[in-house]
């Protein structure tokens, strides 16, 4: 490889590197103490890096726009279906199984992001610029969910008695940090009893008969 070659891939690897670290830090802190507390000198901290390498990284509510998307997606920019912990949903043989590993990779990712999606919940309320942010997050997740159900829709699992948009719609609602929130912090359902409420919910939703409609929480 020549020099020059090489010299450019370390590069763009070690800033790779470092938008990680930042983007880590950031959804620490923003989970732990908000949006407002957090400020760019605590991200550097936490981060290990200065303060102008983090607003190099863009401003603080992008910063928390892409902790989010980044916990929810990974590397994945374009759709849910690329990202490599979506395959085993995604390859789903069945409805039931469908429902199953669909509930699995929510309940995880929730677990992950719910005290971060209360942190930007909280901010966009204050913030016009954050609440813009929170808006074209939650349409991409929306447009993430219309796809699934499609997607479904080829494989002629679907309902027949409810639309594939509305039923993209319903899916994007059901899924949503916040139900995760909602359910284990404020009813205190154990994350398995929410999964399992999960799976139930997925097959009521998007299929006639999935096996899934008796399983108890």
């Amino acid at each position: 490889m020549a020099p020059a070659k090489y010299s450019s891939r370390l590069r763009a690897e070690q800033a790779a590197q470092t938008r990680q670290r930042v983007l880590a830090a950031a959804a620490e802190l923003f989970a732990a103490d908000g949006f407002a507390r957090t400020t760019l000198a605590r991200l550097a901290e936490a981060a290990g890096v200065s303060v102008e390498t983090v607003q190099a990284q863009g401003s603080k509510r992008s910063l928390l726009t892409a902790a989010v998307h980044q916990l929810t997606f990974g590397d994945s920019q374009e759709n849910f279906s690329s990202a490599p912990q979506a395959r085993a949903t995604i390859e789903a043989a069945s409805p039931e199984e469908f429902c199953e590993r669909g509930a699995h990779l929510a309940a995880g990712f929730n677990a992950q992001t719910f005290r971060l999606w209360r942190a930007f919940l909280s901010a966009a309320a204050d913030d016009r610029n954050v609440d813009q942010e929170l808006t074209a997050l939650s349409a991409f997740i929306r447009r993430q969910c219309r796809e699934i159900v499609a997607m479904l829709a080829d494989r002629h699992w679907l309902r027949h008695d409810v639309g594939v948009d509305e039923l993209g719609d319903s899916l994007w609602v059901l899924v949503g940090a916040e139900n995760y929130d909602k359910i284990t912090t404020r009813l205190g359902w154990s994350h398995q009893r929410y999964e399992t409420w999960l799976t139930r919910s997925l097959g009521d939703l998007l299929f006639r008969d999935t096996g899934t409609s008796g399983t108890g929480p």
